[in-house]
């Protein structure tokens, strides 16, 4: 049977997934990820930073000799936004490559965006003929308008979380003022987004990625993570605001006390809230639905069933 195992290496996380194939399209051998902040200081400074580098680096080898047991497999590695937007990627790509073995293939975001419909469609299946897909990262946030299983629309922004909050927000609770200035370049860009995909409103949303599926686990009162309760749920616009009023109130160390923003988004999720609500705004969705698969999944599909273009 063959194996892979595939590493999405956003700006804020690094998600590793070892699968092999299944009739349902994959099987799960191993899965976990661990929040480094890549992108940590890239928006001032143009360049990854040595700290930020050393620990991403520790936390795939980390991952991967983790996922040791479950050799054999073929590894590979997609790199997102803070590594395209770098000026060191290199440095970074040599680093990863002595660390682990494998290298690091910085993607385009219309792939990123491809691959995350891909991965999100596992999850809606047939059930949804026309949706919008919102994939919201560390460092930008692709939207791709799908009809009958395919992409007809996509847009790239850089409304990254780790970008806006470097940028705007510095008090914990909130201060509005902070919020406010946030919030008008987010529903700018979307704005972008909605007239770029030529999307008529009203079409299904659905979510992925960390920010739109931490606001899920809480919406759902999970006390541990379950993909299984996640994928498919489905979130109102009204529990996005009851949720967001709560953690906008609260501090960093109060956050931290919460399952599912503790260990790097206590202060992520604060422009994970404007992006999430601009876009269900924009689009005029009342109800979100939510996929813990995206991108990595996307990628392990394409990698165990057709792998031309990565080996």
């Amino acid at each position: 049977m063959k194996r892979v195992a595939a590493i999405d290496l956003g700006t804020n996380t690094v998600r590793m997934l070892v699968a092999e194939q299944a009739p349902e399209g994959f099987s799960t051998v191993y899965s976990n990820q661990i929040i480094t902040r890549l992108g940590e200081g890239l928006t001032a400074t143009g360049l990854l930073s040595e700290k930020a580098m050393k620990r991403t680096v520790e936390g795939i080898a980390h991952l991967v000799s983790q996922a040791q047991s479950h050799r054999p497999f073929d590894l590979y590695i997609a790199a997102t936004s803070a590594a395209r937007d770098a000026g060191n990627t290199a440095v970074f790509a040599r680093m990863v490559k002595e660390a682990v073995g494998a290298d690091l293939m910085v993607i385009p975001w219309e792939e990123e965006a491809r691959l995350s419909l891909l991965g999100a469609s596992l999850v809606t299946g047939g059930r949804l003929d026309k949706f919008v897909l919102f994939d919201v990262g560390g460092g930008s946030t692709e939207y791709i308008l799908a009809a009958s299983g395919a992409p007809a629309g996509k847009c790239g922004t850089d409304l990254g979380v780790v970008r806006l909050t470097e940028k705007y927000i510095t008090k914990h609770p909130v201060a509005d003022y902070e919020y406010g200035r946030l919030l008008a370049e987010v529903e700018a860009k979307v704005d972008t987004a909605f007239d770029t995909l030529g999307a008529g409103g009203g079409e299904t949303v659905v979510g992925t990625a960390g920010t739109v599926t931490s606001i899920a686990a809480m919406a759902l009162g999970l006390t541990e993570y379950d993909q299984g309760r996640i994928n498919n749920s489905v979130v109102t616009s009204a529990d996005v605001e009851a949720l967001r009023r709560k953690i906008f109130a609260m501090t960093i160390a109060e956050r931290g006390h919460l399952a599912f923003l503790k260990d790097g988004r206590e202060d992520l999720i604060v422009p994970g809230f404007a992006i999430v609500q601009a876009t269900m705004n924009r689009f005029g969705a009342d109800k979100l639905v939510v996929s813990d698969y995206g991108l990595r999944e996307g990628f392990v599909m394409e990698l165990l069933y057709s792998p031309g273009a990565w080996v």
